[in-house]
């Protein structure tokens, strides 16, 4: 059985980063959190263009996100993870008010990506987590950075970003199989919009419930497989 060594390494990696956030959020200004906050907001804005702007046929794009917005809605996923976040909040006892918005946004923030469903997936097939490693350096400064400023319900991201890419690198076998490249790119596409939106949020520049988006990445593999159907 495969040993999820590249996600425990970036488990591990986020709970030291939002360690050292909590223990400097104490000691920064309101205004040096503001500008560290804003910062890591501005550089994930590029993240998500890098990513959004691979897209080939914008038409895919638009009815990935449309489609998966109007599932997630009804399923009402943020409410679920909202109520998940709480329940951690109520478990540890923690009195921070910014808690479950803290979980919730490093979630989404660590799980969607590219280097979330390559870096599992290449470990998965050739035991190599460098893509993983290089994504743990990355999620360490994001959780330090979040950490400070939302508090200890960044570190608890960590549980589902070891579930959601540990389950890839098991069965990365049958998913390259299944997944083709235009399907991949797509994917990656429709992850850089969601995170463009975790990037609005960051700054405030709106409030977006990116959880009720998360559907699109599922709706960007079904839609590619219809169209190869078609073709």
């Amino acid at each position: 059985m495969i040993i999820p060594v590249g996600s425990l390494i970036n488990a591990a990696a986020i709970i030291l980063g939002g360690t050292l956030g909590l223990f400097l959020g104490n000691r920064l200004t309101d205004d040096l959190r503001k500008i560290v906050f804003q910062g890591l907001g501005l550089c994930v804005i590029i993240i998500g263009l890098q990513m959004a702007l691979l897209v080939q046929n914008p038409l895919i794009l638009i009815f990935s996100i449309l489609t998966g917005g109007i599932i997630g809605e009804i399923c009402n996923l943020d409410g679920q993870l909202a109520r998940g976040g709480n329940a951690l909040k109520k478990l540890t006892g923690s009195g921070n008010n910014s808690f479950t918005e803290g979980f919730v946004g490093a979630t989404m923030l660590f799980c969607i990506g590219s280097m979330a469903i390559l870096g599992p997936l290449d470990e998965g097939l050739t035991g190599d987590y460098t893509i993983l490693l290089t994504k743990s350096v990355l999620d360490g400064f994001a959780a330090m950075a979040l950490s400070a400023a939302f508090g200890s319900g960044v570190m608890f991201a960590a549980a589902p970003t070891f579930l959601y890419q540990g389950v890839i690198t098991l069965f990365a076998g049958s998913l390259q199989s299944l997944l083709t490249e235009q399907m991949i790119l797509n994917i990656k596409a429709t992850g850089g919009v969601l995170i463009l939106g975790i990037a609005f949020n960051m700054l405030e520049l709106t409030k977006i419930k990116l959880s009720n988006l998360l559907p699109a990445l599922p709706m960007a593999v079904l839609i590619v497989y219809v169209l190869s159907l078609a073709g």
